[in-house]
């Protein structure tokens, strides 16, 4: 990875010291998915809270999932009529967030691109280990395609993404979606993991695969970049900043698509 050449953001920076001052430990620290989340809620409470956005109608509601109901929320732009569904997931480490932690992400997004926001609550690790979190996310786009008429409207386009883990599960999606024949019009990767396996041995890799994770992270269903194939994938909007530790990933990532 090369060296950034500017500094990081200060109000980032600031964030970053007062983290540090504040004593809070790693977000994965212990590696008990229940404290991690409650520790994620209070670091965002404190740290960097929910903002208040102006937003069209949100509704929650339960969709089939492979091993029982899952969570959905769904956004709508706050003006006009939508042109169209973005599947997206959150990030977390595939072991924090929820609707909530993300939500202004999902209601930017409905917002600005004028979209239909299916934001989808997947299993979380070490709970529910690999593979259970892209098989949720795979699930929630077929029922999304199934459903257009009730999100963005049939016939309209549609598109997956995600930031960071959720970013690794667009990517996974996206794939599925060209296995299957699902026209997409876009994968929206936002610093997405798509190598993991750097990971394996990390807290959080143990978190997500358990004791399979030097098998796991060389599934494609875990690391994109595994992937046979890229041809054919839908055209991708990534995004990642010189400072994020995914950056290297994400530049591999880019020269496979």
């Amino acid at each position: 990875m090369s060296t950034p050449t500017t500094a990081l953001d200060p109000a980032i920076a600031r964030m970053q010291q007062r983290w540090k001052d504040s004593g809070i430990p790693d977000l994965y620290e212990g590696a008990n998915g229940p404290v991690s989340r409650e520790r994620a809620r209070n670091v965002r409470c404190v740290f960097y809270p929910k903002p208040a956005l102006p937003a069209g109608s949100m509704s929650w509601r339960s969709i089939a999932g492979p091993a029982g109901p899952m969570a959905v929320q769904i956004v709508r732009p706050v003006q006009g009529e939508s042109l169209g569904t973005l599947v997206y997931f959150h990030g977390g480490g595939w072991v924090l967030g929820d609707l909530d932690s993300h939500e202004a992400h999902a209601i930017r997004l409905a917002n600005r691109s004028q979209v239909t926001v299916l934001h989808v609550d997947y299993r979380l690790g070490p709970e529910h280990l690999f593979p259970a979190a892209p098989l949720d996310a795979c699930a929630a786009l077929d029922w999304a395609v199934a459903h257009a008429d009730e999100l963005g409207g049939a016939g309209k386009p549609f598109a997956v993404g995600g930031d960071s883990a959720g970013g690794n599960l667009a990517a996974v999606t996206a794939l599925h979606a060209r296995d299957r024949g699902i026209a997409l019009a876009a994968q929206l990767l936002i610093y997405p993991a798509t190598d993991l396996r750097g990971m394996r041995q990390s807290v959080v890799g143990q978190m997500y695969f358990g004791p399979g994770a030097e098998t796991g992270a060389l599934d494609p269903r875990a690391s994109p970049l595994l992937a046979a194939s890229h041809q054919g994938l839908a055209p991708a909007i990534l995004g990642v900043g010189h400072h994020d530790f995914l950056y290297a990933d994400n530049l591999a990532y880019r020269q496979a698509l």
